[in-house]
């Protein structure tokens, strides 16, 4: 076998790994979370394994302390932990408690990656030293790249949930500001109905909420709205109670407005992707479809032709 085939073969592995790995915690905490729902309702409470918990409470409180020995070391720049910061934050994570455990993370995998692939690489008798440097190296790249790749699709997927559910919050948010709720309370209100239909949604109207109590100015939490998660959407919901708070402007017809105007982006975004399907469709049919369609109107004059050169 050829140093790039094993190269290939350890990569292959690693990645097979990591998508098992995913797989089986995705299964797990779907298990769990179907319990504890049935358990729920039951009215039996929470299930409990105290070990496993305790292990698990361990290894992040190990990943954090190194996460934080690296930031104060002052190894990474102040750039890049505050890029880090915003995608933790845009993710629906607080950066405080998870960016050492993702700095953590890295290099944690920085050292077991390269370790597995040097034992690969023994298991399989390379002997070859470049190809050994090789296969540790991209062990150790991809060690360094995987955890942002699992926050990039964290990030997206929280995003995609937030502004999906977007509209039907305001909706709520006008039903509750008709009732006479005051615009904290209303959030609160919202938040509690969400919690199960999106979670994503109802933490960030909660945080809102939380902060609207805390800090002097309510436009500043209506503001790290948006910074939180950087969307269109959530500024544009931001400035709009941020207005209707300075100049008294009525709360209703402000989020009626901002809903009709979501759910019209929204429709936008169907069309222009429903407008794209017959340009992604054009080379599907063009490998599958126009070789059958020759072979069924061109396949017995071939065979005719085939027939008559033979004779």
């Amino acid at each position: 076998m050829t140093p790039p085939v094993i190269f290939s073969i350890a990569l292959a592995m690693g990645l097979a790994a990591l998508g098992l790995a995913g797989i089986t915690a995705w299964v797990v905490r779907r298990d769990n979370r179907i319990e504890a729902r049935i358990r729920q309702v039951q009215g039996l409470g929470a299930p409990t394994n105290v070990a496993a918990t305790q292990q698990l409470t361990d290894l992040l409180a190990t990943l954090r302390r190194v996460g934080m020995f690296i930031i104060q070391t002052g190894i990474l720049s102040k750039k890049s932990i505050t890029a880090l910061e915003q995608t933790l934050s845009a993710a629906g994570f607080r950066p405080a408690s998870a960016l050492p455990l993702v700095i953590g993370s890295k290099v944690a995998l920085l050292v077991v990656l390269p370790i597995a692939a040097w034992l690969i690489g023994e298991s399989l008798g390379v002997a070859h030293t470049n190809t050994k440097l090789l296969m540790i190296s991209g062990a150790g790249a991809l060690a360094l790249l995987v955890p942002d790749r699992v926050v990039n699709h964290l990030r997206k997927r929280y995003l995609g949930e937030v502004e999906r559910s977007l509209p039907d919050a305001l909706d709520l948010l006008v039903i509750c500001a008709d009732a006479g709720l005051s615009l904290e309370a209303a959030l609160d209100r919202v938040a509690f109905e969400l919690r199960n239909g999106s979670a994503p949604t109802a933490n960030e109207l909660a945080l809102t909420a939380s902060e609207m109590k805390v800090l002097p100015d309510r436009r500043q939490a209506l503001a790290n709205l948006g910074l939180r998660t950087g969307l269109d959407t959530l500024v544009s919901l931001g400035g709009t109670l941020a207005q209707t708070l300075k100049y008294g402007t009525p709360i209703t017809q402000a989020l009626r407005a901002l809903s009709n105007d979501l759910r019209h982006v929204m429709l936008t975004r169907f069309e222009e992707r429903a407008a794209r399907l017959p340009v992604l469709l054009t080379l599907p049919m063009i490998a599958f479809f126009v070789p059958c369609v020759l072979l069924i109107v061109a396949g017995p004059a071939g065979i005719q032709v085939f027939h008559l050169l033979a004779r």
